[in-house]
């Protein structure tokens, strides 16, 4: 495997993360200061969100069967892109609601084509290196996402973790875009 298969890889995987990663350590705090919710409210949103992903997932694949990982990798950063910003909009729990599920369709679009993405493009052999690269750089992303946006959030306020959510989805397609062959 060359260096910029592997570069690709985590650099994908961690623009995904960070899109994903950014607002869920947020999440709960955003949603108990912004809006009159419960827990209740809380944990329906999570199930919105989680529910839509995986009955989106089995479609998903298909999808990508048919129209191309390329494509739907791209939908899918740009339904992220465009519903991370709209929580700056939000203003009634029912628009969260709404995000959400247009939220868990975004990343049922992302997982399945960005995981078809790195598979083909480090090749067929030790396929199963290659996922846990990439899967290990998401999780660091996660896992470092979560500092970065109690700082952002603690210093600026939410709306510029949506706005970077937003920018690693972007640049997450744009590097998809860029994708010529197997690098």
């Amino acid at each position: 495997m060359r260096r910029e298969q592997i570069l690709f890889m985590v650099t994908l995987s961690t623009l995904s993360s960070l899109g994903a990663g950014l607002l869920g350590s947020i999440y709960t705090i955003f949603v108990l200061d912004r809006f009159p919710a419960s827990t209740l409210d809380l944990g329906i949103l999570l199930t919105v969100f989680g529910l839509s992903s995986a009955i989106f997932k089995m479609v998903s694949g298909k999808m990508i069967d048919m129209y191309g990982k390329k494509i739907i990798f791209l939908a899918g950063v740009t339904l992220g892109a465009l519903c991370s910003l709209a929580y700056i909009f939000a203003y009634d729990i029912m628009h969260l609601y709404l995000i959400e599920f247009f939220l868990g369709l975004s990343y049922a679009l992302q997982d399945p084509a960005r995981l078809t993405l790195i598979v083909e493009v480090g090749g067929k052999k030790r396929k199963g290196l290659i996922i846990g690269l990439s899967e290990s750089a998401y999780d660091i992303a996660w896992s470092i996402s979560a500092f970065i946006a109690a700082i952002v959030v603690s210093m600026a306020g939410f709306e510029p973790v949506f706005i970077m959510c937003s920018g690693c989805q972007i640049m997450a397609g744009i590097m998809v875009l860029r994708l010529r062959g197997n690098i």
